[in-house]
């Protein structure tokens, strides 16, 4: 159990998860070796909707990035294809 999760006081709250998800937990807690509450409040303390916004922020900047070099590749690679076919062209003229 975390450092803060035993400084608090414990309540206990009902949840709803499908069966599937039941499982899941219940295998995460067994491989580990914790319960089941405890495998639940360490992926609440592991989730943070602010920094998913930023991770979200992050991607699209990547994305866009990578949008712009792949078009400077092509750019350059059209101008590489165009010089051989312009050396080609003279090769073969002569």
């Amino acid at each position: 159990m975390s450092d803060s999760a035993r400084q608090e006081t414990m309540l206990r709250k009902p949840i709803l998860m499908p069966p599937s998800m039941i499982n899941k937990v219940d295998e995460i807690a067994r491989n580990r070796k914790v319960s089941f509450a405890e495998v639940v409040r360490e992926a609440v303390n592991a989730f943070d909707g602010d920094r998913s916004m930023e991770d979200e922020a992050l991607l699209e900047a990547l994305a866009e990035t990578m949008i712009k070099t792949t078009q400077e590749v092509v750019e350059k690679i059209d101008a590489v294809e165009k010089r051989l076919d312009e050396t080609h062209a003279l090769l073969e003229a002569q």
